[in-house]
């Protein structure tokens, strides 16, 4: 299978998945591959909510320790956030937004 057709496949797999089987698909993403970088400058992330807002998924979170009050947290760290959760599950309407 090529990028391109796996892509469409991975996007229609999660579009389709029950909410609660995309929240759980988020939250290994956050933990599998950005939560430990977080860790290691002294900061966190919670997951405050997550809701369908038409064909968006709008992920609330909170950030802690380092990261609360660091100018990279809504810049830098938050467009890495976005694109590795659209990455990672093939779904581009991902918005991430901290609260």
């Amino acid at each position: 299978m090529n990028d391109n057709a796996q892509t469409k496949e991975q996007t229609q797999d999660f579009a389709n998945l029950p909410f609660e089987e995309k929240y759980k698909a988020i939250e290994k993403v956050i933990d599998e591959n950005i939560r430990q970088f977080l860790v290691f400058d002294g900061g966190n992330l919670e997951i405050i909510d997550i809701k369908e807002n038409g064909d968006f998924i709008d992920v609330y979170i909170r950030y802690m320790g380092a990261c609360v009050g660091c100018a990279s947290a809504t810049t830098g760290t938050l467009f890495g956030i976005e694109h590795t959760l659209r990455d990672r599950l093939g779904y581009q309407n991902i918005r991430v937004l901290p609260i």
